[in-house]
């Protein structure tokens, strides 16, 4: 998903170029793999290939550089002062961008104006934070055999995990979606394949990090490259995370579950958005880091429990806790945003603000005793009063004339602005002063960027203008004039106020870098006042919708009692039907009955709950208690992934392959509708002998939810299996969905039913309905054989086939026998195991 600008040869552009786009070229031909805004005046302007690329993009017109002549260069721009969202959009299509400003005042030029590169971005580097998605993360990320890094430049934060392989490594991948990978030179070639969903870049360069792995080294390198050295200020340096006490969720059980987006890629219906009820953005953040790795140790789930239970049992310091955290703000992007070069003095002010709201949280939590967290506080206060004894709260919106610094914090600055006032003032005495000498009342002493300060008289009291007035413009209706007293002025006002600005800049450069070098300690708070916006928020879920406190059982068995589906139940207008359910240790919930019924939801919602306790959040139900799972695997619906020639059945399987490599005693397995993608007799094969491996190898946790009645029967083999069905009401032919779980198999499949329910037309109905009874009429050898193929099992190292006398076969049935007799079942494929059954069966048919 690499992008390039296209290269363009200037040579077959223009005949002959003006100094202007022969500069413009000298600077294009260093970045020909980006988009180069390059400013003009007000604009920032593309050309050629890059206006081509971008105008689409960005939805701007397409134009050329000059209609009236030869040049036809294509161009498009946009206003330098709106460029991040421009930027932005560039960015989220995969393309690097380059932004080559005016680095010389243009009224100091001598010639065409000096420009260079001041900045280069790519999807992994923002130029706004503001920007951005404030729920989502923008992550770099960098990975090899021994480890896997991420960097967040808008944040400052960093963290690696090492790996025991490059699949490990990779795993990481889809799990937290970096918006750009960055590899050696020589690993992108082998990773392409991988990376074809990913925005990549190539870097060799490292940057040495304290105790971090090489992944970590070329990240910081990458990002120092790309946004300079300033990028270091804000990352103090890259926590090693450990998955050794993390539930394993794998992507597929994320996209199964809708843990962040539904099906049609929504967040909206997600358990992330069911669950958010934080203020913050930096508190969404972090729940959905806890979705992402739900803790696998009891211990730390219970801390996390325990403060969620303390906020229920104090409403009122809740909402009040709530309403501080509603005006707190983004901490961490407003500090991303002050280590670029786009941060404005009302950024510094909004940190302060934000620092001051969590200042009063920090009354409110006087139970936590983080001791790095209260050695932090000091030197935040400090800060936040710095900055509001510097920053002026009516900031301009245009930093570019000054009047952002207070008076006070200076004496040299305060008599810099005392002079620029005065001498406004002196302006306006001599403007009275010269309409009194000279009688001519609409006289004004006016400013412009070209003349500087003029006397202005219009044509009709032309004959009143004083000998030593100077002509310097002459105007359709009035003249403009200089005076050796007004340029005295103007010198005395323009130094001041050139004076004044250069002096506004240096404080504020310096309280930038006084903020930056305090980073750690804003980011520290700023994560344990997130922690208080995702444990508060928890509560107030809790509260809100009735949620329980989960506890976790020491024998591994799971009891739920009136359980719900948090999603669906919030998303429901009626009232959610709530269910019990009880799972011995290493059991499988087998579940039959038609769709509409519930099936589906029933399973999602006991993973869903899983998932939840083990965040450390509070549950759906009256009482919940619960295994302590390393890993949740799940396989709902069916997808196709045509683009990349896969079926849904290859899906299928593939996905299951991977669930029964890794599930085990420790793990909940949900599975629904196995073996659908393919024929009747493969399909009901394949379901019986995952079923089977589950409960007898892997031993996991299993709900199982399947059309094939017929698997019902290994209830009565396994004793690790019990039947179970939604409930249905049935009246003259009609039927109603209870939603309710009831022990044993279902007695029939209702799809007829569920037909008749979706609407299909009545002569198709009643049509349907001749056909099943003709089939279930059929003669009882052919039912036999169906069921006889499906409780088929291989004989196991204690069982073998044995007494046949009391049968009586032919010829040909012998020689099958003794074919299934000498099988080495070991030793086949499932694909030949299955041909060889189908061959079987067509010799008996």
């Amino acid at each position: 998903m690499a992008k390039t600008s296209l290269k363009t040869n200037p040579k077959s552009k223009e005949k002959k170029l003006t100094p202007l786009m022969t500069q413009y070229w000298e600077i294009k031909s260093a970045h020909q793999d980006k988009v180069l805004l390059f400013r003009m005046g007000d604009f920032f302007e593309m050309f050629h290939e890059d206006a081509r690329l971008a105008a689409p993009i960005l939805e701007i017109a397409l134009t050329q550089r000059n209609k009236k002549s030869e040049d036809d260069t294509p161009m498009c721009g946009v206003p330098h002062h709106s460029i991040a969202g421009p930027i932005n959009k560039l960015l989220s299509e995969g393309h690097k961008v380059a932004i080559c400003d005016q680095v010389e005042d243009p009224k100091e030029a001598k010639g065409i104006v000096k420009r260079a590169v001041t900045r280069i971005l790519s999807p992994g580097m923002v130029y706004d934070p503001d920007t951005l998605d404030e729920l989502s993360t923008n992550y770099l990320c960098s990975y090899d055999h021994q480890s896997v890094s991420f960097l967040e430049t808008t944040t400052g934060e960093a963290f690696f995990y090492e790996v025991k392989s490059i699949e490990e490594a990779r795993s990481f991948l889809n799990l937290l979606s970096p918006k750009e990978v960055v590899l050696k030179k020589n690993e992108v070639e082998n990773e392409k394949e991988i990376l074809k969903n990913f925005y990549f870049t190539a870097h060799d360069e490292l940057f040495e990090v304290h105790q971090a792995p090489q992944t970590s080294c070329r990240l910081m390198s990458y990002a120092c490259y790309m946004q300079g050295e300033s990028i270091n200020s804000l990352i103090s340096g890259f926590e090693k995370r450990e998955r050794s006490q993390k539930m394993n969720l794998p992507v597929t059980a994320l996209r199964h579950l809708e843990i962040f987006e539904n099906y049609r890629g929504e967040r909206k219906g997600s358990l992330f958005e069911a669950l958010r009820r934080t203020k913050t953005s930096v508190g969404s953040r972090l729940l959905r880091e806890w979705l992402c790795f739900p803790l696998a140790s009891e211990k730390e789930i219970n801390q996390r429990l325990d403060e969620v239970e303390f906020w229920t049992k104090n409403f009122t310091l809740v909402q009040e806790v709530r309403s501080i955290l509603s005006g707190m703000g983004d901490i961490e992007r407003r500090l991303g945003k002050i280590s670029t070069p786009q941060c404005h003095a009302r950024d510094l002010m909004s940190l302060s603000l934000s620092l001051e709201a969590g200042f009063q949280i920090d009354q409110l939590i006087s139970h936590w005793n983080h001791t790095t967290y209260k050695k932090s506080l000091q030197p935040a206060k400090e800060l936040s009063l710095k900055i509001q004894k510097i920053i002026s709260e009516e900031t301009p919106a245009q930093m570019k004339n000054g009047g952002f610094i207070k008076r006070g914090f200076r004496t040299d600055l305060d008599e810099l602005i005392d002079l620029s006032s005065d001498t406004q003032k002196a302006l306006s005495q001599m403007e009275a002063q010269e309409k009194e000498k000279t009688g001519i009342s609409s006289l004004k002493i006016r400013y412009n960027n070209v003349f500087g300060y003029y006397i202005e008289v219009t044509n009709t009291h032309k004959d009143k203008v004083p000998a030593h007035y100077i002509r310097k413009q002459t105007l359709a209706n009035a003249e403009r004039y200089v005076t050796e007293e007004l340029g005295q002025l103007e010198a005395k006002v323009l130094s001041a106020r050139t004076r004044r600005i250069e002096v506004e800049f240096e404080v504020f450069a310096d309280l930038k870098e006084e903020i930056l070098k305090t980073s750690p300690h804003l980011l520290l708070l700023a994560h344990v006042w997130s922690e208080v916006d995702v444990y508060t928020s928890l509560a107030w879920l809790a509260l809100e919708e009735k949620y329980v406190r989960p506890t976790f059982s020491k024998d591994k068995s799971l009891n739920l009692v009136a359980s719900r589906h948090p999603v669906v139940e919030q998303e429901m207008s009626a009232d959610f039907i709530p269910n019990d359910i009880e799972l011995s240790p290493s059991h499988c919930l087998l579940l039959t009955g038609p769709n509409m019924a519930g099936k589906s939801t029933l399973m999602r919602q006991v993973a869903v709950i899983s998932i939840m306790a083990q965040i450390g959040s509070f549950v759906p139900a009256q009482t919940a208690q619960i295994p302590l799972f390393d890993k949740v695997f799940t396989r709902i619906g069916a997808s196709d992934f045509l683009t990349e020639g896969l079926s849904t059945f290859m899906v299928e399987m593939t996905e299951t392959a991977e669930m029964l490599k890794q599930a085990g005693e420790d793990s909940l397995v949900v599975l629904d509708e196995i073996g659908r993608g393919t024929s009747t007799y493969d399909g009901m094969s394949l379901a019986q002998s995952i079923l089977e491996f589950l409960v007898g190898d892997s031993k996991s946790m299993t709900l199982f939810a399947t059309h094939y009645h017929e698997l019902t029967v290994l209830a009565d083999k396994y004793s690790a299996i019990q039947n179970g069905h939604m409930s249905i009401r049935e009246n003259k032919n009609q039927i109603e969905f209870l939603h309710t779980l009831s022990a044993g198999p279902a007695n029939r499949s209702y799809g007829i039913q569920v037909a008749q329910l979706a609407g299909l037309p009545p002569k198709v109905i009643n049509r349907a309905a001749k056909i099943l009874s003709s089939l279930e009429n059929q003669n009882e050898r052919e039912e036999s054989l169906q069921m006889s193929l499906l409780s088929f099992s291989a004989p196991s190292e204690e069982e073998e086939i044995t007494d046949t006398s009391s049968v009586i076969l032919d010829e040909e049935q012998q020689q099958l026998l003794q074919e299934l007799k000498e099988m080495a079942v070991q030793e086949v494929t499932p694909l030949e195991a299955l041909n060889k059954i189908a061959k079987w069966q067509q010799s008996l048919s």
